[in-house]
C-alpha cells in the first residue's frame, strides 16, 4: 500500500487491494512522507470509504479543517450509535457529525454556548437517540476537558436522526407533498403566513420533516402517551388542538396513519407557537 496524497502530517489517501480510494488516519502517518511512499502500516488507527462521491470529496475538505482527535472521537461516536441503536445510518454523518464537534468544541472553549431550541421534542420523541447522544457528550467532555451539556446532547441526537432519514427521491417528494398538506391546513386555520426563518417556524417546518419520515418509513411510533400533559394541552389551547385534530383527520383519511396522542400533543403545541407569534 503506498501513499497517493498527503492531507496532513496525520492523513493520507491511498488505494486498497481493489483499487478503490481510501483514507488513512494515524498519528505522524504521513510525516515526511510524500506520494509514492509506502504507507507504515502500523501506524494507521482508522481506515475510511465513503461509496457516496459527491460525500467523499466534502470529506476529503473536512479533513483539512478539523483535528484528528475530532475525527476519531466522531468516528467512534457513530459507531457507539449503530451498535446501540441498531439502525443504519447515513455516510452524511461521517462530514456532519465531525464538523458540528468542531464547531461546540471550540465555542465551549471560547464560553459560547449555544440554546437547543428543539431540546425537549428530541427528548420525548427520539429518546434512544438522545440517551446515546448523552453517552456522546461525555466521551467528548472527557477527550477534550470541555463542558458540554444537555443541550449539546440534543444537537448530537439531532444527527443522529437525520442520518437515519436516508430517503430516496420518491420518498423525499412525498415528505415535501405531506408538508405542504400541513402547512396548508394549518395557515389557512391560522390565517397567516408561516415564516420558515423564524424559531417558531423552524420548529414547527423540523417537526414536519421528521413527521413525515416516520409516516413514510412506516415506522412504528413507540413514545409513550402522557394523558395528562394531553389533556391540559387540549384543555389549554382549545384553538390549536381543534386545528391539530383537522390535521390528524387529514393524516388518516390519506396516509392511513393514526397519529398518536403524544404526537398530536406535540403537534398541537407548535400551532399554539405560531398562533401567539399571530397575535
Amino acid at each position: 500500500m503506498v501513499i497517493k496524497k498527503v492531507i496532513n502530517n496525520n492523513i493520507a489517501i491511498s488505494t486498497d487491494s481493489q483499487g478503490d480510494e481510501i483514507i488513512l488516519i494515524g498519528k505522524g502517518l504521513a510525516f515526511n512522507k510524500k506520494k509514492g511512499d509506502d504507507v507504515d502500516k502500523q501506524k494507521v488507527e482508522k481506515r475510511f470509504y465513503l461509496e457516496d462521491q459527491g460525500l467523499y470529496a466534502k470529506f476529503k475538505k473536512l479533513l483539512q479543517e478539523i483535528s484528528i482527535e475530532e475525527l476519531n472521537i466522531a468516528d467512534d461516536i457513530v459507531s457507539l450509535a449503530k451498535r446501540k441503536l441498531e439502525k443504519d445510518l447515513n455516510e452524511s454523518i461521517y462530514i456532519s457529525l465531525p464538523d458540528h464537534i468542531n464547531l461546540a468544541v471550540t465555542r465551549n472553549r471560547e464560553g459560547l454556548n449555544v440554546k437547543n431550541g428543539l431540546l425537549w421534542e428530541i427528548k420525548k420523541l427520539y429518546k434512544e437517540e438522545y440517551l446515546v447522544a448523552k453517552e456522546a457528550v461525555q466521551m467528548i467532555n472527557e477527550r477534550f476537558n470541555v463542558e458540554l451539556g444537555e443541550d449539546e446532547a440534543g444537537f448530537i441526537a439531532f444527527h443522529f436522526v437525520n442520518a437515519q432519514l436516508n430517503s430516496g427521491m420518491n420518498t423525499v417528494a412525498k415528505i415535501t407533498k405531506f408538508i405542504n398538506e400541513i402547512l396548508n391546513i394549518v395557515t389557512y386555520q391560522l390565517n397567516i403566513t408561516i415564516d420558515e426563518d423564524s424559531l417558531n417556524g423552524f420548529r414547527f417546518i423540523t417537526h414536519l420533516k421528521f413527521f413525515a419520515n416516520r409516516i413514510f418509513s412506516q415506522e412504528i411510533n413507540e413514545s409513550s402517551d402522557d394523558p395528562f400533559l394531553y389533556e391540559v394541552v387540549k384543555e389549554r389551547y382549545s384553538k390549536a388542538f381543534d386545528i391539530t385534530q383537522k390535521v390528524k383527520e387529514h393524516i388518516r383519511n390519506q396516509y392511513s396513519y393514526k397519529v398518536s396522542d403524544m404526537e398530536a400533543t406535540y403537534l398541537t403545541i407548535h400551532i399554539q407557537r405560531l398562533l401567539e407569534r399571530k397575535n
